[in-house]
């Protein structure tokens, strides 16, 4: 056992235990404040790092909008110039001849004894050249190329000639309209 005796007068012992109090106080103040302190740096750390990142993220957001806005302007720019060309398309595709309407109508005008050989387009102008067999077939084709619509029809003297199996050449005008009909 162990006994503990205090000589020390009562005013002495109050200032140590003043002192005890005041240096308690003084640890667990420089405690709080060294807490605080951190606390601050850590905060200051934390809001330097946020700034930063901040600043990145807009800068980021600042530049893809731009490109975001020459994309756009490219896609527009790209639609602009299809849409150009479609209405292009459209009307040369409008203007384009309907040669196998024609076609269609000078095989169904050629009779049996008709065989076509050649058909050569200059614009609205065409040369038929073919082979008949007897000349009522050529003469009978010929009056149906004048009926379908086909204009300054002419044909060579020399179609007519022979009377069995011959080569014949004809040349026709067509109306830019009738071509240009869908």
């Amino acid at each position: 056992m162990k006994i503990n005796i205090n000589i020390i007068p009562d005013e002495q012992k109050k200032e140590r235990m003043l002192e005890q109090k005041i240096g308690a106080i003084l640890r667990f103040g420089f405690s709080i404040f060294f807490a605080l302190v951190v606390l601050l740096s850590i905060l200051i750390i934390t809001q330097i790092t946020l700034n930063a990142d901040y600043k990145l993220a807009r800068d980021d957001s600042q530049s893809r909008r731009q490109n975001f806005s020459k994309e756009s302007e490219q896609a527009e720019s790209f639609l602009v110039n299809i849409n150009s060309l479609s209405q292009k398309i459209n009307k040369i595709s409008g203007e384009t001849p309907r040669w196998s309407k024609v076609f269609l109508q000078i095989t169904q005008a050629a009779p049996a004894g008709i065989k076509l050989t050649l058909i050569h387009v200059e614009k609205e102008h065409m040369k038929i050249a073919g082979f008949s067999k007897t000349r009522e077939a050529f003469l009978e084709f010929q009056e149906k190329l004048k009926t379908e619509g086909f204009k300054n029809l002419t044909s060579p003297v020399s179609n007519v000639v022979s009377p069995k199996d011959f080569n014949f050449e004809v040349e026709a005008d067509l109306d830019k309209k009738y071509l240009n009909q869908p």
